[in-house]
């Protein structure tokens, strides 16, 4: 097979409903071209037509957000109405979408459920998840509003200064949206969303699935208040608690009363980070606080979801509770050390080798 054909290959298998034109697009030929390998790809062997791969038996569903980030990072304190030295960077990211690179670094099955339009942060995101591996058969890609994305400033202590949310293109995803894709949704072992949704589509999901629900927040997470018992587990950082709790996080004492409040909500698992303050894991039976190790924290923009895509790795692999606090410390922590939303180091080896120290 000729690397042309292995890349609309692997461009089906992450698409299975892809059209002939969007391929086109994306390999810069034209549409009678891929036909013609198409064609080849059959006569190998190697395509049976549309819709040929079956779904794993055991996968995660996960429905939210894809974001561009552009963020800076200054060399020094930020000085107020001054033009700072620093780092601009850019990359990929959203929340949803990360936790879903990061279930699929740590071989967890799952589908990407999400929306980003036809520009050309929408081009970046198809082109990053087809490096990735990240399944989108189930995301849409439309025209009436643009791609996510997600303007901030950080201190030098990855303490965020101020962000600019752009995500309007979220509230496409309705129940009606949702509802097209009840299949993938009711045969998934487990369920993640994450606040970028419309208010009424988590009130939806809240009332309309049985499997364990898991969110990670970010700072819309007042549109998980109304029903938010119906989860099964929240990752949250500690400026957020207080939009939930009504209890501000300053230290470890705070953090256990701000996760009891949470539990006592309804929730079975709650998991809080700081840069500064620590880690905490709590159930109802067992809490568990880990101060952070590292010299130097450099962001903590993909923090929450390589968290709870640990969570589910843990879970998954029948790990006790002991074990997942450590581990969701452990992908946490690892998470602080890059710029990057997901850490390369996210694999089921990195994750085991460091449990085992």
């Amino acid at each position: 097979m000729i690397s042309r054909e292995q890349q609309i290959l692997e461009w089906i298998k992450q698409n299975p409903m892809i059209s002939q034109n969007e391929l086109a697009e994306l390999a810069g030929i034209t549409r009678s071209g891929i036909a013609a390998h198409i064609s080849n790809l059959v006569k190998k062997g190697y395509l049976q037509g549309k819709g040929y791969i079956i779904s794993p038996e055991n996968y995660v569903a996960v429905i939210g957000g894809i974001t561009l980030d552009i963020f800076g990072i200054p060399d020094n304190e930020v000085i107020e109405k001054k033009s700072n030295t620093g780092v601009i960077y850019s990359d990929v990211g959203g929340l949803g979408r990360n936790i879903a690179v990061n279930l699929t670094d740590l071989d967890i099955p799952n589908y990407f459920i999400s929306v980003y339009g036809h520009d050309s942060a929408g081009e970046e995101f198809k082109k990053d998840a087809l490096k990735k591996k990240l399944d989108i058969t189930f995301a849409k890609q439309i025209s009436s509003k643009p791609t996510s994305r997600y303007l901030y400033i950080n201190q030098t202590s990855a303490k965020r200064i101020f962000g600019v949310d752009d995500s309007r293109i979220h509230d496409e995803i309705t129940p009606e949206f949702l509802k097209e894709r009840i299949n993938i949704l009711k045969n998934a072992k487990m369920i993640v969303l994450d606040p970028n949704l419309p208010e009424t589509t988590i009130s939806w999901i809240y009332q309309n699935f049985k499997q364990p629900l898991l969110a990670d927040s970010i700072n819309k997470i007042t549109r998980l208040r109304n029903g938010i018992s119906a989860l099964d587990t929240l990752v949250l950082n500690a400026d957020e608690s207080e939009f939930i709790t009504d209890i501000r996080i300053t230290d470890r004492q705070s953090a256990e009363k701000c996760a009891t409040a949470l539990l006592n909500l309804g929730i079975s698992n709650v998991f809080i980070y700081d840069a500064e303050i620590g880690f905490l894991y709590q159930t109802q039976t067992s809490s568990f606080y880990f101060p952070v190790t590292l010299s130097k924290v450099l962001n903590t923009n993909g923090v929450g979801a390589a968290a709870l895509a640990a969570i589910i790795y843990a879970r998954r692999t029948k790990l006790n509770t002991s074990q997942t606090a450590e581990v969701t410390r452990i992908a946490a922590q690892t998470t602080m050390t890059t710029y990057l939303n997901v850490s390369e180091n996210m694999t089921p080896q990195f994750l085991q080798d460091q449990l085992s120290h």
